[in-house]
């Protein structure tokens, strides 16, 4: 057992023996360079009798003593930039706490925020900011004139005046709500969402993780304004981890700021949720000699700081990311203009085209594909359908979507626990994932004419190996294609003879250089619903043909009996039927598309949606079209590792409790309408496809349609929007978002 220790309490604001023991072991983790972003500065004359949190400080809190303090905690030179505040209290005069603020932070040049309350009169407060230091307000329920003020509305303590004051001027406010249940409390929430939807080009900055001193608050409640992009959130004083890792997963670190809240910083103790609410355990309150107490009280910030380094280090965040939650976030939001003026993104991938052959590892990830020297090659976070590319710029994606690889939006939520939960207790072995059988249970309930399957970590391999199953089952070399299904030898085959076979199967112009010459024969291609060409293919090639490849179906429904007599001509000739539901698969139902028009194939193949985003495929077939795999050799070792499993179980058990497919033909069909109508009304060049909705697409019918599509691609850019001619809607795509993207392309 530990020894209780006996505590030798520091007084004021000196450090004891365990604030820098434990500042040593914390300021590794620390980035080169810190940003106090709330900082409150004050002179105990401003106040007819001192707050309570000023009690043990100077007489005067000025620029050079905070960053004494600071330099105490952190050493010399590490935090030399703030966002100073005036400490407010109804017993101090507004004007004078504001004035003597802004004289510091001018004579240190740094910034500051004034506050402002419901009666303060509206052109004085402009002429404050004529103060090139002043970056916005710091509204307080303290002035409210609803009593009592911890029960204020925001709009009690935060008028309209003051939100509208900080659009026109794009300026902070910082906000620090109250209720008894902070962010459980629906009223905060809607008005939260009013203002800032109202006043976009305000910056919110929600104090204390939106007041997660009582972390539940915070961490079961951040998703309903996680997708509001002019919010940011200050960890000030939060002593626990909770709340903070709830906003990291919800946002991402780039909209986190880090600030002491000095002098509270100061305090010797520490803030936990208690109950249904939370208390302040302060050196003055307890008695720490008492036996059931161990160790000694540290500072606030210690605490903070412990809570924020907990917090990262349980996400996995890096040094980058540390960087900007000490730092970057804080000059970007105040617009300091000492950052480079160089695209990172778009240099790196000048580089990636020197090292890396093609510039990107898929063709349809090519920035070329879309707008050369514009569209951003990289991503550094991506949230259900956001992005923000490594210069920060963010964008809502109305393309394609990941490809198509997440249905559900990027980094879902109940995928990402799953993912995050096989990591942590491991991902890879000597042995098995008991995870292949529970996938399995889960696809043969979806699919009960299954009784086999493979699982690979891509939707080509899977395909491939389909494929090299079905040759195996059949002892036959050749097959029948209609549609695209990836890279392999197999498939280029097709273009080895005289003509681009595969032209009108999704991407023409295949160069099958590199596929043995030897294989010239083994691949025929037919068209969809083109019954005669299919015939004339079985007629010819039957007696050779191990299987028929295809797509149940890509833009619109087949032609009534055709997946009927393809199936039907197939088994004739002996060859087994093999749907690729890669890209189809779970768009048109929960499960293959091949469900919805009642054709069973031998082996159908699932990749792409089945794992939002992680590498899996799955290869489904009859026990008798599966043969071939006991046949001949299919093994690789990264086939066995077990997050794409777990990602796949997650995202199909979320994806049987929604239906995904309805919302996403929803969204789909209200962009198409969109489409057509706006076209028509600017005279616009454009035929929208009237199939589904799910993989909704159009087309420029001009000679320069190509350089119509990079047009339309550069100006979605500016206004914040990756989108070309297809659109692959998701579950992360609102109703609200989608109004949005629409009014982007009438604008």
């Amino acid at each position: 057992m530990t020894s209780r220790l006996n505590p030798n309490i520091s007084s004021g604001w000196s450090l004891s023996k365990t604030d820098l023991l434990l500042m040593e072991e914390l300021r590794e983790q620390l980035p080169s360079q810190i940003f106090g972003f709330h900082e409150h500065l004050y002179r105990l004359t401003d106040f007819s009798t001192a707050p309570l949190f000023l009690q043990n400080g100077p007489v005067v809190a000025d620029g050079t003593v905070w960053k004494n303090a600071m330099a105490d905690i952190f050493g010399a030179g590490k935090i030399n930039d703030a966002l100073f505040i005036p400490y407010p209290a109804l017993n101090a005069d507004v004007n004078s706490i504001n004035n003597y603020v802004i004289t510091e932070a001018y004579k240190l040049r740094q910034y500051a925020l004034v506050v402002a309350t419901p009666n303060d009169d509206y052109e004085k407060v402009k002429e404050l900011l004529k103060n090139k230091c002043v970056r916005g307000f710091k509204p307080y329920h303290i002035y409210s004139n609803k009593k009592p003020t911890f029960q204020a509305r925001i709009t009690d303590f935060c008028p309209e005046w003051i939100w509208r004051l900080a659009d026109e001027n794009e300026l902070i406010i910082l906000l620090h709500i109250v209720k008894d249940n902070a962010l459980a409390d629906e009223e905060n929430q809607r008005e939260i969402r009013y203002f800032c939807e109202s006043y976009p080009r305000a910056k919110l900055v929600l104090a204390h993780a939106v007041r997660g001193f009582h972390s539940p608050n915070t961490v079961k409640w951040i998703h309903k304004i996680a997708d509001l992009q002019n919010i940011w959130y200050d960890v000030a004083a939060i002593c626990e981890s909770e709340a903070i890792t709830a906003i990291l997963e919800a946002v991402g670190p780039r909209h986190l700021l880090w600030g002491s809240d000095f002098p509270v910083s100061h305090q010797r103790g520490r803030c936990v949720t208690l109950g249904s609410g939370f208390a302040w355990i302060t050196a003055d309150q307890v008695q720490w000699n008492d036996k059931a107490f161990f160790g000694q009280p540290s500072l606030v910030i210690i605490e903070s700081l412990r809570a924020v380094i907990n917090a990262a280090n349980s996400l996995g965040l890096n040094s980058d990311d540390m960087a900007d939650l000490f730092y970057n976030n804080a000059i970007k939001l105040l617009g300091i203009t000492n950052e480079s003026d160089n695209d990172f993104t778009q240099t790196l991938y000048t580089r990636a085209k020197k090292v890396i052959p093609g510039g990107t590892q898929l063709l349809s990830k090519r920035p070329e594909m879309f707008a050369p020297n514009q569209w951003p090659a990289y991503y550094r976070e991506a949230r259900g359908c956001e992005i923000w590319d490594l210069d920060g710029r963010h964008y809502y994606d109305f393309s394609i979507h990941g490809i198509g690889s997440c249905l559900l939006g990027f980094r879902d939520p109940h995928v990402t626990r799953a993912v995050k939960r096989r990591l942590n207790i491991g991902s890879f072995s000597t042995l098995n994932s008991p995870d292949e059988i529970v996938l399995y249970d889960l696809l043969c309930d979806l699919h009960p004419w299954a009784e086999q399957v493979r699982y690979a970590r891509s939707g080509g391999e899977g395909m491939a190996m389909a494929v090299r199953i079905a040759r195996a089952t059949t002892d036959r070399s050749a097959v029948a294609i209609c549609g695209y299904h990836g890279w392999h030898d197999w498939y280029l085959a097709a273009n080895l003879g005289e003509n681009d076979a595969l032209r009108g199967h999704l991407l023409p112009g295949l160069n099958p250089i590199g596929v043995p010459r030897e294989l010239r024969g083994t691949a025929f291609t037919f068209g969809y619903n083109d019954k005669n060409a299919f015939q004339r293919i079985i007629s010819e090639q039957g007696h050779r043909l191990a299987a028929i490849v295809m797509e149940p179906c890509r833009y619109h429904d087949p032609e009534t009996g055709f997946l009927e007599f393809v199936r039907d001509m197939a088994h004739k000739a002996g060859a087994l039927l093999i749907f690729d539901e890669i890209t189809i698969g779970w768009r048109l139902v929960c499960g293959g598309a091949h469900m919805r028009f009642k054709v069973i194939p031998d082996i159908a193949v699932f990749a792409k949606a089945m794992g939002n985003g992680h590498p899996i495929a799955a290869i489904l077939g009859t026990k008798s079209a599966m043969e071939g795999a006991n046949l001949s050799f299919i093994s690789s070792t990264y086939w066995t590792e077990g997050v794409g499993l777990a990602a796949a179980i997650a995202t199909i058990e979320k994806m049987r409790s929604i239906d995904v497919p309805a919302h996403c033909e929803k969204i789909g069909k209200k962009i198409e309408k969109a489409w057509r109508e706006i076209g028509a009304e600017n005279k616009l060049p454009i035929k929208v496809d009237d199939g589904y909705g799910a993989l909704a697409h159009f087309v420029f019918e001009h000679p320069l349609a190509d350089e119509l599509k990079t047009l339309y691609v550069q100006e979605m850019l500016a206004r914040g929007f990756l989108a070309g001619t297809a659109f692959y809607p998701t579950l992360s795509h609102t109703e609200s978002i989608t109004d949005h993207y629409i009014n982007a392309i009438n604008d």
